[in-house]
């Protein structure tokens, strides 16, 4: 007996998966005011067929809501090109469908009774509560006759110092999955082009104690062996009492874990001693948002410290590690003071720098305000970056056979527009995939995929030619078809 059901995609392509957090951290919550929850993963590889059987099996008299999370991995293109059979799943089965996410958009998935936007640990509780016909504070407001929680005004928990997630024997973990974890909420930086949350937090808000992690890790280790996780936190290292606490709880381990994660690399210029904690906690995959190496958009979108001081920062994790810390960097193309010619140039830096295994380029977004809950600086003064901005609906192509429709703000400055920006993003992606070694977030994507990054990484040709994308596949084919064959069938 269920009080609710959520859904949840934890796919990133042929090669590499996660968990998805949020909803379990709703099911530890829930289950802590009496409630009863189940998850269902892997839902970008449930047929409808699978999705019907789910429900039929799960759903009772006593189940308040059916929950679908979009944070990650295109799980709202999905819902779009199967938006007619979930209309009809929700005539049939007759229960309010909650939709939580950053891409919970009320234009194109109408057939949802109930949207969260933000975090939705206590909205999720909330909702919970109403549905139940209990007493609650809930505060709804109305678009296009859709209930809206806004819980980042009124229901977002803030205070993460106790909150554990609670995992199960039931949610399939095996012992090489990486599992996510929250260490801390919010992000204390304000860079020009982000849309991550501040929460108006300060710099040594939120971090959880020390006991109640350490309490997690064991747990998680004495069900399922597990000792790889993926650090969720939008800055991992954005103070050193975070890194040293981490540093104290890990080390004290019966037992030693691995770790990717999000490195802001100027703190490395300014907090040297930062390097050897990383290293010596377990860091794994490091995905840096270098996002530039112009000086002048550096400067423009607040990032702070000299490129140069920032790649001899990334350079000593590479060579402190002796090349087990496997090195991601991210770039926009598209901020301010960027022409092709310099981004280009910039292309040329990256790619001949030994302590960089993979790169990925992204075309600059700006945030259109009725379709968004977070906003960046620029999407909140486009002009003051020297951008024109207007809304513009067209249709894309999604992952599946299908189009859907979504909203895309169409921006222009003084070097290029969105759809060049687009282009250059896309261009050089493909043109760098030779180059590239497999690291950053991939890590702990392959080795819950069973993949050796100690037996298979090459220090000169890393994982991308050596990459046995066969096994991967096939290894990924049977923890997706054990797990539909005990939870759903």
């Amino acid at each position: 007996m269920y009080h609710a059901i959520i859904f949840t995609g934890i796919d990133m392509g042929d090669t590499s998966y996660f968990r998805a957090l949020g909803a379990y951290r709703i099911r530890t919550e829930l289950e802590a005011q009496g409630y009863n929850v189940k998850v269902i993963d892997y839902f970008h590889s449930l047929t409808n067929e699978h999705i019907e059987l789910a429900l039929e099996k799960y759903v009772s008299k006593e189940t308040l809501w059916v929950g679908f999370s979009t944070t990650f991995f295109n799980t709202s293109a999905l819902l779009q090109d199967r938006h007619d059979f979930f209309v009809n799943l929700r005539k049939r089965f007759d229960i309010p469908f909650v939709i939580g996410g950053a891409k919970a958009m009320v234009e194109f998935l109408d057939f949802a009774d109930i949207f969260v936007t933000g975090y939705a640990d206590d909205a999720t509780t909330a909702i919970t509560h109403y549905l139940a016909g209990k007493d609650t504070n809930l505060i709804f407001k109305d678009y296009k006759g859709k209930k809206i929680v806004d819980s980042n005004h009124s229901y977002d928990r803030k205070d993460l110092a106790n909150i554990p997630v609670i995992w199960k024997p039931e949610d399939g973990i095996t012992a090489q999955q990486s599992l996510p974890m929250e260490i801390a909420r919010g992000c204390i930086f304000n860079c020009a082009f982000c849309n991550f949350p501040l929460n108006n937090k300060s710099k040594f808000d939120y971090i959880r104690v020390k006991e109640d992690m350490y309490a997690e890790f064991m747990r998680n280790y004495e069900q399922f062996g597990t000792t790889n996780y993926w650090f969720m936190d939008d800055t991992y290292n954005d103070s050193m009492v975070k890194l040293e606490l981490m540093h104290e709880v890990i080390t004290s381990l019966p037992f030693k874990i691995k770790f990717d994660t999000y490195v802001k690399p100027e703190l490395l210029v300014r907090w040297p001693d930062q390097i050897d904690l990383l290293i010596e906690s377990g860091l794994r995959g490091a995905s840096f948002g270098v996002e530039s190496y112009n000086k002048e958009t550096r400067q423009a979108i607040q990032k702070g410290a000299d490129i140069e001081k920032v790649l001899d920062a990334i350079g000593s994790i590479k060579q402190k590690s002796a090349g087990q810390v496997k090195v991601q960097i991210n770039l926009i193309v598209g901020l301010p003071h960027q022409s092709e010619d310099n981004i280009r140039a910039s292309r040329e830096r990256v790619i001949t720098n030994p302590n960089i295994d993979l790169w990925y380029w992204y075309p600059l977004l700006i945030h259109s305000k009725e379709h968004h809950e977070y906003h960046s600086p620029i999407d909140r003064n486009p002009e003051k970056y020297g951008y024109k901005v207007h809304h513009q609906k067209r249709l894309l192509k999604t992952t599946l056979a299908g189009k859907t429709n979504a909203w895309m703000t169409v921006w222009k400055n003084e070097h290029m527009n969105a759809i060049k920006a687009g282009k250059i993003a896309e261009d050089l992606r493909n043109m760098d995939e030779t180059y590239q070694k497999v690291a950053g977030w991939a890590c702990g994507g392959l080795t819950s995929l069973g993949l050796d990054l100690d037996k298979h990484y090459s220090k000169n040709n890393g994982l991308r030619n050596k990459l046995p994308t066969k096994m991967l596949r096939e290894n990924k084919k049977v923890i997706v078809d054990n797990y539909i064959q005990t939870v759903i069938k």
